[in-house]
């Protein structure tokens, strides 16, 4: 019998003799032909035969797509078995064939701004995971294990220290291996680093063989744990001798406090599983592979806040619960000793909760028989903590629709995410109580086994009573069509993926050859943008402008200027399975609050749901639960009517914070504002100081991407009034924004805001204020963040400074703007004495009778106090006077 050291190193030997094949149905290839073996006989076959032309010779941009297309099936067959997939390798595979299809030369850049993606380079890529996977396929256990210590959660923002400890598998690491260690793309924790003992973030190793020695050195890396689009220095540690032998164990400290570091500094935000993802070079021949990861839990900490959740729309004496989030300053699920409630409906103690331990709870049986608008108040038994839930509409059901809310744009670890798919849903169904979701992973970073897994978890979703919709994002660059969430009405079907569908006109073909087009609904957004110019009116139905990355209602202009009737949605294009959730992420192209979906649907089916988005029975939110009732001639919104002379518009709008002004837009224009929220100037006014920047693309070049935040930063002073107090109402991102009062001049404030497409706001509290008083506003110099990469026409601009002093006796009806000029965008600081008290609910009426022409549509814009929105889907009056034109 051979030696098992022999026998192990045999085993690598025979993965350096690799190999290439031909193409044949994906379906056919991933069905085993028995349970010995996970590919078909045929898929088998020309796996064999990749393997030797690969060995015999390396491939080449010639033979690159013929051998791309045996290890993509190859790779997928792999995933459904659950091993562990490169994280890169679906991308790059895409990469490669938009090169095949677009006839790119060997070295031509494939993607603008990554000359890394070269059909030379790729080939050599390609190439490593053929020999990655001929040695998972060969020698399974080859990579040993990983395992974490300790592997109890740990505590949001916290310092700590943890180790990783590899076992090594049954193939040696020779002189010149290599562990590298990769980052969380979307993690907030700190950047692991090599050089210096005492400094933050520190990894040591070790290894159970004493002579082992390890010298540190970096790796370039792009993707998921690396630079994501550009390669990025990446620390590593190379074995400089003896052999590792199979059964030694190697020890990364992250943290190590040892030589005076602080340790590693957690992230700021929970997951049910933070991995720390490690890759080994067994040969030092620079091919890092990817073994399993192991994972660990972060936990929130002491209880700051609550957040209760209420349905939208109930009947008359209709019982339903309310949900409780005990959160903490971060707005993570809370830890530990979580105080009783008291639940109160107009004054009168409806509920009490007692303390315990469970930081979300579900108060059961409740009812409300006055019909009307009502809002229940929960306040923790000792009153230190008090919130009010979303407004609650008790009406006939039966007569209206109701208001359900769900998550039409979301992400997980799946993706360059963090947290588990079923956590994902879990969050949905008991942390923000949503109605329907969808997890809309990335397809460019998708394999089988993961869609298998959405599918399944889609099902169960459904069947535990949280509507859950199977989709994906189409994840295509700008030139290529933009992204496009695809969902589905059941989670039986095939998803049609950008490695076989690299330009949008694939992808509505692929799609009708999978699915009836009334099973499917497809969703273009903004931040790598749709392309308006074309669509296909049967699937794309709607249209999303409002996410994390920010505000983007021109973008939904942009397709109805073109004739397209869609619908509004927003969504949060959340990266923490965290569906649903409103506060922003730190990355400054998610800094925003998260959107929602609110379907006017017959009741809570995934049929009546799911009609109701294909017939655009919709609006969309920046997060809060506001509620909004529009008709146009009694015709409701996302519906087109016969052509009138008169359009009269009836709105009401429940909000969860002042209304402040609500506009009507005709054919993109607004032709109605009402403001609500200003009052007369007293000695002790209220001043609400606005920031708005727009994100609009001016340019009718479909590879531009909207413009990135603006960030405002320096100080405001207050003459002639005190300030006495200073608040961020919609202020939640409080990682990004910020705002304080100058601890040795209480006038004035020091503030740090990003806006993009939107307006955020501070309230100043004045006393002693008179016509005479001065807001003095100074901008320091800033840069345009976060740009939508990688390709972008309009490079992000230098802001220069500036001084503004508006003074109240230029106020004109209570307010005053000052606009500031960036190439052709306009942005906004402004001033308005306002009542913070003002009505939550207002309505409105206003006729249009100006101009009326065939095709003209309209929608409503709600903003509140809070700068939170929302906007109805259009209304269309008349026929279609032009067919899509391709214009702005």
């Amino acid at each position: 019998m051979m030696p098992a050291r022999a026998k192990s190193i045999a085993a690598w030997m025979a993965v350096a003799m690799l190999v290439g094949g031909g193409c044949a149905d994906r379906a056919q290839r991933t069905e085993p032909t028995s349970t010995d073996d996970y590919l078909s006989t045929e898929l088998r076959r020309e796996v064999e035969k990749l393997k030797r032309d690969v060995a015999q010779s390396p491939t080449t941009a010639a033979t690159l797509p013929e051998r791309v297309d045996v290890l993509w099936p190859w790779a997928n067959a792999y995933a459904l078995t659950g091993g562990p997939m490169p994280v890169n390798f679906p991308l790059e595979v895409t990469v490669v064939r938009w090169g095949a299809a677009d006839d790119r030369g060997p070295d031509d850049t494939i993607v603008e701004d990554m000359d890394f993606f070269t059909l030379t380079r790729l080939s050599s890529v390609m190439d490593g995971y053929v020999r990655e996977f001929t040695l998972k396929d060969e020698t399974p256990d080859a990579l040993g294990e990983l395992r974490l210590d300790p592997g109890t959660p740990l505590a949001a923002g916290s310092w700590t220290t943890l180790q990783v400890i590899w076992t090594v598998g049954s193939v040696p690491m020779q002189p010149g291996g290599a562990l590298l260690m990769g980052t969380q793309y979307m993690g907030d924790q700190g950047r692991e680093q090599t050089g210096d003992p005492a400094g933050d973030h520190f990894v040591s190793i070790a290894s159970s063989n004493p002579e082992a020695r390890f010298e540190p050195t970096e790796v370039p890396l792009s993707g998921l744990h690396g630079g994501f689009v550009v390669e990025r220095p990446t620390p590593a540690y190379r074995l400089l001798g003896p052999q590792l032998e199979p059964g030694d164990t190697v020890t990364l400290t992250y943290g190590d406090r040892s030589g005076g570091s602080r340790g590693l500094k957690v992230q700021s935000f929970t997951t049910d599983a933070l991995i720390l993802p490690v890759y080994l070079d067994l040969d030092g021949q620079g091919r890092f592979v990817t073994p399993s990861w192991p994972s660990v839990p972060i936990l929130g900490g002491e209880i700051r806040s609550i957040w209760p959740l209420a349905p939208s729309v109930v009947d008359p004496g209709e019982t339903f619960s309310l949900g409780i989030r005990s959160q903490d300053g971060l707005y993570n699920r809370a830890t530990g000793a979580i105080p009783g409630y008291r639940v109160h409906l107009d004054g009168e103690l409806v509920a009490e909760v007692a303390a315990g331990t469970a930081p979300v709870v579900s108060v059961p049986n409740l009812a409300i028989d006055e019909p009307g608008v009502h809002r229940l108040e929960v306040a923790s038994a000792d009153g230190k903590l008090r919130a009010t839930s979303n407004p609650i509409w008790v009406r006939d059901s039966a007569q209206t629709p109701r208001i359900l809310w769900g998550e039409t744009h979301g992400h997980s670890g799946f993706a360059e995410g963090q947290g588990t798919a079923e956590g994902y849903f879990l969050y949905a169904r008991e942390d923000s109580r949503l109605d329907f979701v969808t997890l809309s992973e990335h397809d460019f970073w998708m394999d089988d086994f993961e869609w298998k897994r959405l599918q399944d978890l889609s099902r169960e979703a459904t069947a535990s009573g949280l509507v859950a919709f199977l989709g994906y994002e189409w994840t295509a660059i700008r030139s290529r069509g933009g992204h496009h969430n695809v969902l589905f009405r059941t989670p039986d079907h095939n998803r049609v993926p950008l490695q076989e569908a690299g330009r949008l006109s694939a992808l509505y073909e692929g799609l009708r050859r999978e699915v009836d087009p009334d099973d499917v609904v497809v969703i273009p957004h903004a931040h790598m943008a749709g392309d308006w110019t074309q669509s296909d009116a049967d699937l794309e139905r709607l249209t999303e402008i409002y996410s994390m990355h920010g505000t983007f209602e021109w973008f939904g202009n942009m397709y109805l200027r073109n004739g397209w009737e869609i619908g509004f949605v927003a969504a949060s294009d959340d990266h923490r399975a965290q569906p649903g959730a409103p506060h922003g992420l730190y990355r400054l192209t998610l800094a925003g609050s998260g959107g929602l979906a609110a379907v006017l649907a017959p009741e809570r089916t995934p049929d009546a749901i799911f009609d109701a988005m294909r017939s655009r029975s919709v609006y969309a939110t920046s997060g809060p639960r506001i509620l909004l009732d529009a008709k146009l001639n009694g015709h409701p919104m996302g519906t087109r009517q016969p052509d009138a002379t008169e359009r009269k518009i009836e709105c009401r709008v429940f909000g969860t914070s002042p209304i402040d002004r609500i506009d009507v837009v005709k054919n993109g224009e607004i032709v109605m504002t009402r403001r609500y929220l200003g009052t007369a100037l007293d000695g002790d006014p209220w001043v609400l100081v606005g920031f708005e920047s727009e994100s609009e693309v001016f340019t009718l070049d479909t590879t531009d991407n909207p413009r990135p935040y603006r960030r405002w930063k320096g100080t405001i002073e207050v003459e002639g009034a005190d300030v006495t107090g200073v608040s961020g109402p919609g202020l939640d991102n409080i990682i990004v924004d910020a705002f304080e009062v100058d601890p040795e001049s209480p006038n004035k404030i020091h503030f740090n805001v990003l806006t993009r497409g939107r307006r955020d706001a501070l309230l100043v509290k004045l006393a002693d204020a008179s016509t005479t008083t001065t807001f003095s506003i100074h901008l320091e110099e800033t840069t345009e963040e976060g740009l939508g990469r990688p390709e972008t026409i309009r490079p992000a601009q230098d802001l220069p400074g500036d001084d503004l002093t508006l003074p109240f006796t230029d106020l004109v009806g209570g307010r005053l703007e000052r606009e500031l000029r960036v190439g052709e965008h306009t942005d906004r600081v402004s001033i308005e004495i306002v009542d913070p008290e003002a009505a939550l609910d207002r309505d409105f009426e206003f006729t249009d009778l100006e101009s009326p022409r065939p095709g003209d549509y309209y929608y409503v814009r709600v903003t509140q106090l809070d700068s939170g929105r929302a906007w109805s889907s259009p209304f269309w009056v008349g026929e279609k006077d032009t067919e899509p034109s391709g214009e702005r």
